[in-house]
């Protein structure tokens, strides 16, 4: 009995400690905003993996305090969005990180507008979704 207690214990802490964990690295921080530029499609991600820089005007951000109006954040692969889906003046639901999502970097034509926000770290969304 003793042993099949033992063997149950060690069964579930090796479980815990090696379960998959939240796939997301960094912190993760949410904004609702209202889009406000037309967004620079890039070429279609392949061989080289492409982002560009998307500037949302905060209406509501959780997560860390953002004193600037705007902010801009990392759309990695726009391409990959339906038709249409960026739309100047639409209200959009972004959760962003702090950390690049992926084991390798990516090409944004358009990062120097990042200086703008002001913030020690790039911000890359982790998912979008257009809510008006």
């Amino acid at each position: 009995m003793k042993q099949i207690i033992i063997t149950t214990l060690f069964l579930i802490i090796g479980l815990a400690a090696f379960s998959q964990k939240d796939s997301v690295r960094g912190k993760q921080f949410h904004l609702k905003g209202k889009l406000t530029e037309t967004v620079q499609i890039t070429p279609s991600c392949g061989y080289i993996a492409f982002g560009t820089v998307v500037e949302f005007e905060v209406k509501d951000l959780l997560g860390m305090r953002y004193k600037n109006k705007n902010i801009g954040i990392i759309v990695t692969c726009p391409d990959m969005y339906k038709e249409g889906f960026f739309k100047k003046g639409k209200m959009y639901e972004v959760s962003f990180s702090d950390t690049n999502p992926a084991d390798f970097g990516w090409t944004v034509g358009n990062r120097n507008l990042l200086k703008k926000n002001g913030l020690a770290f790039d911000p890359y969304v982790v998912s979008l979704k257009r809510i008006q």
